[in-house]
């Protein structure tokens, strides 16, 4: 099959969930033996390596990038405020990239057009016109239902009121955009279920983010005494649970027991908001994820907003790492409390479990090698890219 991935990002430096997710796709797909087309935005903000990300992902597809500046502007907010329009979309939409996909989709013949995510909406109807074939939503989240949690979450009255329009717009644009196209590939179930509630005649098919089991390893913690956080700071969403779990559980444990400490590390992390705090150390940059987090004990997803899947939790359960995570941080994958990773949702929980855990009170082991088999059993990347493959197949075939 002929593809043609578009994007609201570069998928590289490997730094975050979404990154990681349109990358390993890209990659699986042409290792399957497919021809791939990736075509994506690069906001300034993200300061892309252009020339390193070239040299990767050139490897498995035609590459095309196209700067945009996605910057936050006062003036052009309230302009779709005012407008009653989701100034979160607007901010990816740019004249001259439509034109060259245009131009690209008349120059050459594609089976698929899989798009990723809701950023690149607004060129669907574009795209629609010069192209007849097959049009998926890849759907990493639902983006709504971040702002949404995160409104819910917020003591500022003025800033939940908006944060709660926003949301409601951005449901209104979700249930406009996927309507539009043929098919929609969310990455749970849960996710899928909202769609649905939206659009309940579209077709849907899950398939969760897959993880690269030749880099991410089996080497199993010995300890529970190393505690981590990676994910780019970047997402409203990390830093709403970083805050969380550093001005609430982080005390908590800390105070107690000094063979604990816990180790931040993402995308746009400020070392100076934490280099005060006792037991904590930040890593700023990583170069190699895995090495990173083969260095440490238990990761630690504190998320209290967040939608679709996170590939943090499914990255360290792959490495051999110990998760403890909210309910929110692990929705999407099919865990059993207890037995593939730790849930705790409140300050007290997440102490509570770091007692028996430091006094043996809790069989980690086990727990380890049930979430790398759970892994390897439903997570594996090329599994599913097939499983995603033979959908579109389906649809190509139906479709002709």
């Amino acid at each position: 099959m002929k593809i043609l991935q578009v994007s609201n990002r570069v998928p590289w430096p490997l730094n975050e969930g979404g990154t990681i997710g349109i990358y390993n796709y890209t990659k699986s797909f042409s290792e399957l033996g497919h021809d791939v087309t990736l075509y994506c935005l690069d906001g300034h903000k993200h300061n892309t390596p252009i020339q390193e990300a070239t040299a990767e992902l050139t490897k498995y597809a035609k590459l095309y990038i196209h700067p945009i500046d996605t910057d936050v502007n006062f003036d052009d907010a309230l302009k779709y405020l005012l407008r009653n329009k989701s100034y979160n979309v607007s901010r990816f939409y740019n004249s001259t990239f439509e034109q060259e996909l245009i131009e690209l989709l008349s120059s050459e013949s594609f089976d698929v057009v899989q798009l990723d995510g809701t950023f690149v909406g607004p060129y669907i109807s574009s795209i629609r016109k010069v192209f007849n074939g097959l049009i998926v939503l890849r759907m990493h989240n639902v983006e709504y239902e971040i702002w949404q949690r995160l409104a819910y979450n917020e003591k500022n009255p003025f800033k939940k009121f908006y944060l709660n329009i926003l949301s409601r717009q951005l449901k209104r644009y979700e249930s406009q955009i996927i309507k539009q196209v043929d098919a929609v590939v969310p990455v749970t179930d849960q996710d899928s279920d909202k769609f649905k509630h939206l659009h309940s005649k579209g077709i849907y098919k899950t398939i969760p983010a897959g993880i690269n089991l030749d880099t991410w390893k089996f080497s199993p913690s010995t300890s529970t005494q190393r505690w981590y956080h990676i994910g780019s700071m970047e997402w409203h969403a990390n830093v709403e649970a970083v805050d969380w779990y550093i001005n609430e559980i982080h005390p908590l444990i800390a105070k107690k027991w000094n063979n604990y400490s816990l180790n931040l590390a993402g995308k746009g992390i400020d070392t100076k908001e934490f280099n005060s705090i006792d037991q904590v150390e930040v890593t700023k940059d990583v170069e190699d994820a895995y090495q990173f987090v083969k260095s440490c004990d238990v990761c630690v997803v504190p998320l209290k907003s967040g939608s679709g899947i996170r590939l943090k939790i499914l990255e360290a359960m792959a490495a051999g790492k110990l998760v403890v995570s909210t309910k929110i941080g692990a929705q999407g994958i099919d865990y059993v409390d207890r037995e593939h990773l730790l849930i705790a949702d409140t300050p007290s929980e997440f102490s509570t479990l770091f007692q028996k855990l430091n006094n043996n009170q809790i069989e980690f082991t086990s727990i380890i090698k049930n979430a790398r088999k759970l892994i390897e059993d439903n997570y594996s990347t090329k599994a599913l890219a097939k499983k995603q493959l033979l959908f579109y197949q389906s649809l190509t075939h139906n479709k002709g």
